[in-house]
């Protein structure tokens, strides 16, 4: 297993039903990981995103994060429990502000493109 910090972007927010008879959450969150695939979106619970920015869930469309993932084996395009990935070291990456925080984290340069 050949994990690394890898960039996780949300793309869409959903507020609703579960997902599964087994889900407890409604609100999810659809992220792209680049590494895993630039075509590829993961449905996914939003409450460790919401955590991780300090912030509501509904907020978080186009928020970045950075997650120490397994780039060497993405979920199977036959995944159809993508609502139970895991996001080791989860960690919000703020935007950009020029003049502001400083520069972009090595590991938030690839989202900032």
């Amino acid at each position: 297993m050949s994990t690394a910090p890898t960039v996780v972007r949300v793309i869409a927010v959903e507020d609703g039903a579960p997902l599964d008879c087994c889900d407890e959450e409604t609100t999810h969150v659809w992220v792209r990981v680049i590494a895993w695939s630039p075509r590829r979106a993961f449905l996914t619970g939003a409450a460790p995103f919401a955590e991780a920015a300090g912030k509501p869930a509904l907020d978080l469309t186009g928020a970045r994060f950075i997650a120490q993932l397994d780039v060497d084996n993405p979920p199977s395009n036959t995944d159809t429990k993508g609502e139970r990935l895991q996001w080791p070291g989860l960690r919000y990456c703020p935007p950009f502000r020029p003049g502001g925080l400083g520069p972009v984290p090595v590991e938030g340069q690839e989202a900032a493109r």
